[in-house]
């Protein structure tokens, strides 16, 4: 019954919000960061990385895909700081596309 309520919880924060994340190729918000508030089917040809360590989420839900063009092992990320993969349920930093949760 919780998970329900968590579901639509986080369909109405996610709609007619803004979106906005950080994302850190170090961990602890170090090394370079690269933001946006757009989707991206790829992170390596955007970002010139494969990596993210850490990350802010300012605004909206994301989704983090271990692979390019949204496929692959999927983290939903809400608004936050994350210092490290696992704080988002990764065992490793492989990030390579990123989405916005709009529904």
């Amino acid at each position: 019954m919780g998970r329900v309520s968590t579901k639509v919880s986080l369909l109405f924060q996610a709609s007619g919000s803004e979106y906005k994340i950080q994302l850190y190729d170090k961990g602890d918000f170090a090394g370079q960061v690269f933001e946006t508030t757009e989707d991206c089917p790829s992170v390596v040809e955007r970002f010139r990385t494969r990596e993210v360590h850490s990350c802010k989420v300012l605004d909206g839900i994301w989704i983090f895909y271990e692979h390019p063009n949204y496929r692959g092992r999927q983290y939903l990320l809400e608004k936050g700081e994350y210092r490290k993969p696992v704080d988002w349920g990764a065992v490793c930093p492989t990030v390579q596309s990123i989405k916005r949760l709009t529904e």
